[in-house]
């Protein structure tokens, strides 16, 4: 999840969303080199079959702090499905965005430029 909370949710602007959805998507690309990372320096045979996929949608969800025992923050609703979905149809060591994400990142020209989509 790209929001930070730094921001009040009603002033975020549209830069302020483009940057949180680069973020994300940088924070993606950093997991799959540091799996990659990780395969190549061990030689543990358990680490030579590890990987990652990440799907990323932009939308909207709903987070909060659930259980009573077990306390933990999560967060729900349609924007996570779709990031879900999208991950699963993934291939191993990719990071697969919706079309809402597209968009968005396409919609500023030299953020655009960083990735090969």
């Amino acid at each position: 999840m790209g929001y930070y909370g730094r921001i009040d949710k009603n002033k975020r602007t549209a830069g302020v969303i483009l940057d949180e959805t680069h973020r994300v998507i940088q924070t993606g690309l950093e997991m799959i080199d540091t799996i990659k990372e990780i395969k190549q320096a061990s030689e543990n045979e358990a680490y030579k079959t590890l990987d990652v996929k990440v799907g990323i949608h932009t939308g909207k969800v709903i987070a909060g702090i659930i259980g009573s025992k077990v306390v933990r923050y999560d967060i729900f609703g349609e924007g996570v499905v779709i990031a879900n979905k999208i991950e699963q149809v993934s291939g191993a060591g990719t990071v697969s965005i919706s079309e809402d994400t597209r968009r968005l990142i396409q919609s500023q020209a030299d953020v655009a430029r960083e990735y090969d989509i």
